[in-house]
């Protein structure tokens, strides 16, 4: 070390030269104490002509002349040998931090950006690491334009078998956490987008810190409240598939590990946010391990993510629960489990999308495999029930992650209508009247629980659970308000809305009795009979006219006329919508359209026959109608009912109509 210190302080730049070679021979590079004793002997001043040299600014400056080949490749030894010296150099903090080593950034950035400089590109990474964790001026310099985009860019470039990979992915990871290159990110989605497949691949082939640095990463580009723009590339973007079987094999490793818990909620909010890209099978994909290259089965990676699910959402279901109505709920407890709640909402959506593969993909799953996440998700769904009673107990009745929840458990409900019966019943009302912060008075609770009510309304005790705590009231209130806003949005909630409606009052001579009250369902029928009316769909028509049959049979034109915001205009488009109906159940008798809806036309039909006395408006309206007098034909007046129609409902609705 001695003779190697003497040849660096030389009396010429030969003996330097000399000096460093032995140095990178001698040196260990974490052994910090000789590192420092070579920078003090060497300085500054030979490493900047050294690196002048190596970037051919010696030459341009001494106007020589045009370089040849043995003297490129002379120029990049002196390269890649002055930056490995710096990259050792910048091991000791002091030396990463000093202004002479920050301004050396764009010479860095240049090197990654030259395809002829592949040996140096790990010393220039390792460089730009140091200077940018040394100070904030180091820090700052990577902000610098073209620094990220570049780093992306030679990465993009990279090999398969790359040794300076985890390098790349360490410093792009620091600049998203430590620099704020949002703006700058933003800007190159596209090529970020193409990362991807490279990232994922560090993550099954990359082992220890390197393995989560890219979890890390992945996190970033594709869970991250930035990551919009990004996951939007990777949809328009041709990438390879290995991508999506990289990914599923390195994250189902993680869950599959002894991972902190911080780690797993990394690796569970990747999960969902690959779901959301790439769709739901991919979560029945097979694994591949490097250490064991034949395929594992079918579903080990999904039942790796629904028994880490099951597991996590209950530890943090149970953690927010304290912070929430530990204190009665106040907003200070609430604000300090954000993070919490914020991986909690991941796991729901991501429980959604595990009961969606449970009854769409049923044909790729094993049946044990359908009994296990069967049983994990009635467990959670227990779980989530306590939540939502200690909730109610404790008035807190508004915010995303109670919205979620609520959302998750109309999801189960609507495949497993029966299930926790007395605990649904109890908590309907509450259920109906969550919302997101700060928006009372939405529906979006109702939207989430109508397709399980839909199913749980076909029998007595389900009506008498919804229309006793007056849940009927405020489904009433959500279709006069979707069919007045309207939206393509809307069309499934309005259908599964009056599928209940018509449940009560189908099973309102059952049980209900005076617990159903007319004046409960008025405020919807106008807007519900012009949505589909304007609508023109013949399911939609005819169970919206169904439901207005079913309430017009409750009252009489007279009275109906007296409520509020329900004048002639009401009446006439509510009649009009029922005409509607008993032409096309004519016309499917005579086979001039299909019988789709015969269940519905044959209430209708039903109800008309039944009330048609007490709507004197509406029976000169069928009179007069071009409908009627095409049905009757040139049919003598001796005709009987027999001739005009086989269908015993229309010869009931005409006797009625020509009944003073």
């Amino acid at each position: 070390m001695d003779e190697c210190l003497k040849l660096l302080q030389g009396t010429n730049d030969e003996q330097r030269l000399v000096g460093l070679l032995l140095a990178t021979k001698i040196v260990k590079g974490n052994d910090l104490h000789d590192v420092r004793r070579v920078f003090d002997a060497i300085g500054f001043p030979f490493l900047n002509r050294l690196l002048r040299t190596g970037t051919g600014q010696a030459r341009a400056s001494g106007g020589g002349e045009a370089v040849g080949r043995n003297d490129k490749e002379q120029q990049r030894a002196y390269l890649h040998l002055a930056l490995s010296i710096i990259s050792a150099f910048c091991r000791l903090p002091e030396f990463a931090a000093m202004d002479e080593t920050i301004c050396k950034v764009p010479i860095l950035v240049e090197t990654l950006s030259s395809k002829e400089d592949e040996v140096a590109v790990g010393d220039a990474l390792e460089c730009l690491l140091a200077i940018g964790a040394g100070s904030d001026a180091g820090r700052e310099s990577l902000l610098q334009k073209n620094v990220l985009t570049t780093v992306v860019h030679r990465l993009n470039m990279a090999s398969p078998n790359a040794n300076w990979t985890p390098l790349a992915v360490r410093l792009i990871l620091f600049m998203f956490t430590t620099t704020g290159v949002i703006q700058e990110a933003m800007m190159c989605s596209q090529e970020l987008a193409t990362m991807v497949p490279i990232v994922a691949r560090q993550l099954v082939f990359q082992q220890g810190v390197f393995k989560f640095e890219a979890l890390s990463l992945l996190h970033y580009l594709l869970a991250s409240e930035y990551s919009a723009p990004i996951r939007l590339a990777i949809q328009n973007a041709s990438l390879s598939s290995d991508w999506h079987a990289n990914v599923r094999s390195g994250l189902g490793v993680i869950l599959n590990n002894r991972v902190v818990a911080e780690k797993r909620q990394l690796a569970l909010e990747v999960i969902e946010a690959i779901v959301e890209i790439i769709g739901e099978p991919w979560l029945l994909g097979p694994m591949v391990v490097p250490e064991d290259q034949k395929p594992v089965p079918l579903d080990r990676f999904f039942m790796l993510v629904v028994e880490t699910l099951r597991i996590e959402t209950a530890v943090l279901l149970n953690e927010v629960a304290r912070k929430m109505f530990g204190s009665g709920g106040q907003t200070t407890q609430v604000a300090e489990s954000a993070g919490k709640q914020q991986g909690l909402a991941t796991y729901l959506a991501l429980l959604e999308h595990i009961v969606n593969v449970v009854v769409e993909q049923q044909g790729r799953l094993k049946e044990s495999t359908l009994e296990f996440a069967f049983a994990a998700l009635t467990e959670v769904i227990g779980l989530i029930l306590e939540f939502l009673e200690d909730a109610q107990d404790n008035d807190v009745t508004c915010g995303d992650l109670l919205l979620g929840v609520v959302r998750l458990l109309g999801r189960y409900l609507a495949e497993n209508p029966i299930a926790h019966r007395h605990s649904v019943s109890k908590l309907l009302a509450f259920l109906l009247t969550v919302t997101r912060e700060g928006q009372d008075g939405s529906y979006e609770a109702v939207c989430f629980m109508l397709p399980a009510l839909s199913q749980i309304t076909t029998e007595l005790d389900g009506c008498k659970a919804l229309v006793f705590c007056g849940g009927h009231k405020q489904i009433v209130q959500f279709v006069r308000v979707a069919t007045e806003t309207g939206g393509l949005d809307s069309r499934a909630p309005i259908i599964d809305a009056c599928d209940t409606l018509l449940n009560l009052l189908i099973k309102q001579k059952d049980g209900l009795g005076s617990a159903i009250k007319v004046a409960d369902f008025i405020p919807a029928l106008p807007s519900l009979a012009n949505w589909a009316v304007q609508g023109k769909q013949v399911m939609e028509c005819a169970l919206a006219a169904s439901l207005c049959t079913m309430v017009l049979g409750l009252t009489n034109e007279e009275a109906l006329s007296q409520y509020p915001g329900f004048g002639p205009v009401g009446l006439h488009t509510v009649f009009k919508l029922i005409l509607m109906n008993l032409e096309r159940c004519q016309r499917a008798e005579r086979l001039e359209e299909p019988a789709e809806e015969e269940d519905l036309w044959d209430i209708i039909v039903t109800g008309c026959s039944q009330y048609m006395q007490r709507y004197p408006s509406f029976k000169n309206m069928i009179k007069d109608s071009a409908w009627l007098q095409r049905f009757l034909g040139k049919r003598p007046m001796t005709a009987t009912m027999e001739e005009v129609t086989r269908n015993p409902s229309l010869q009931l609705l005409l006797t009625s109509i020509y009944t003073s």
